[in-house]
This record gives C-alpha cells, sequence and structure tokens, in this order.
C-alpha cells in the first residue's frame, strides 16, 4: 500500500514550548472557543484578517472601532487564544471569528479577492541562521495573501528586528503585485492608526529595540 502523503505546512508553524495551560485557560479553549470559530460564511462584506495575533489586543481593538467590520484572527498559540476569547467575551464582541491553526490551511477557505486589510503584527524573526526557514514572510505567503485580498487592500506589517526588516522588503520588492506605501524607512517609524500597542511591544521597548511599521498595497 502506498503512503498518503502528508499535506505541506511551511516549516515556521512549529510551536515554542510554553508552560501549561492554566485550568481556566483549559476550560476557555475547550468550551468557550467553539462559540467564535471561523466559519466559511461571513455575512459582513468588510473583512479583515490577522495572521498570529498574540494575545488579542489588536484584534479587540479594532473590532470596537469597526463594528461593520467581520475579523478572523489566526493563531496557534493556546495561551493568547484563551486570552482572546475571554476579552471578547467580556467586551460582547460579535464580529470576531478565530482560527486556531496554520495560517495555510485557512487559505484554501477563504474567498479569493474579498479582504480590505491584512495585519501581520510581529512575526518570530527567528533570529538564528539555522532557524530562517521557520520564517512567515515569504513568496509563499505573499503569493496566498495577494489571492485573498481585494486590489487596492493593504497589508500592515510591523517587526522590531531590522534584520527580518530587511528581509521583509526584499521579499515584497521581488513581488510586482505590491507597491511599498511607506516608499522609505524613515516612514517607517509612525504607527499607523489601526495598531494599539501590544504586550509583546512593550517588552520590546524594555529592550530599547526599535519598531518599524510597515504597509504595502496589492496594485495588480
Amino acid at each position: 500500500m502506498k503512503k498518503s502523503k502528508k499535506k505541506f505546512l511551511p516549516l515556521f508553524y512549529k510551536k515554542k514550548l510554553r508552560r501549561p495551560l492554566s485550568k481556566k485557560q483549559k476550560k476557555l479553549l475547550k468550551l468557550t472557543l467553539q462559540k467564535f470559530l471561523f466559519k466559511k460564511k461571513i455575512i459582513n462584506n468588510k473583512k479583515f484578517l490577522e495572521i498570529g495575533f498574540g494575545y488579542g489586543e489588536n484584534l479587540i481593538h479594532l473590532s470596537k472601532n469597526n463594528s461593520d467590520t467581520s475579523f478572523i484572527g489566526c493563531e496557534v498559540y493556546e495561551p493568547g487564544i484563551a486570552n482572546l476569547v475571554e476579552k471578547i467575551e467580556i467586551e460582547n464582541l460579535k464580529n470576531i471569528y478565530i482560527y486556531p491553526k496554520n495560517i495555510f490551511s485557512l487559505f484554501d477557505n477563504l474567498e479569493k479577492n474579498s479582504f480590505q486589510k491584512v495585519f501581520i503584527l510581529y512575526p518570530d524573526p527567528w533570529p538564528k541562521k539555522k532557524h530562517f526557514k521557520r520564517r512567515l514572510i515569504s513568496e509563499i505567503l505573499l503569493e496566498k495573501i495577494h489571492e485573498i485580498l481585494k486590489k487596492n487592500g493593504l497589508i500592515f506589517i510591523s517587526t522590531d528586528s531590522t534584520d527580518y526588516l530587511n528581509l521583509i522588503l526584499f521579499k515584497f520588492f521581488l513581488n510586482k503585485n505590491f507597491l511599498w506605501v511607506n516608499k522609505k524607512i524613515a516612514n517607517c517609524y509612525k504607527r499607523p492608526k489601526e495598531l494599539i500597542e501590544s504586550k509583546y511591544e512593550r517588552k520590546g521597548i524594555i529592550k530599547s529595540n526599535k519598531k518599524y511599521f510597515l504597509k504595502f498595497k496589492k496594485i495588480c
């Protein structure tokens, strides 16, 4: 018998070891998460996607200020998912859908040319050379985002790694479907109005890391 081939998933999909979940977190993931899981059919025509939402601070912020928009948040970090689920319950938000798996398994379930904005905030820079292949920003990711993003749709990316910044710009410059809205590094220090300061970002401030906010537009 032939062995069935495993579905391809880029190498960045590798969970880092974390401390065990608390009883409260386990309960949120087992019982409450089900109410907010992503469904293929979304009523709102206006849709935003956040890839790797961390603890979900920015999703909550955007949701509260854009009630006419549907938000899909993708994340595999279970404590972060549990935190977002709890905040959705507390704030009684109705427009956030969670996808707790690898982003590449989500793309096939998303409508083509249907998203106005995509957010990728502080993706893991995997600073060691042997781990570079796990970095999220890649030619494959840009191809997938291009498929689901509307023309003139925007991609917001933030990073506090200069090395990763250079790689991100290089990947986008190779792809003629996107325009770098910032145009120069000097314009990357200003935070876009769509973004708030996250828990991860505050840790970076303590370390005096520079923050870069990149914006790209789908032009064709």
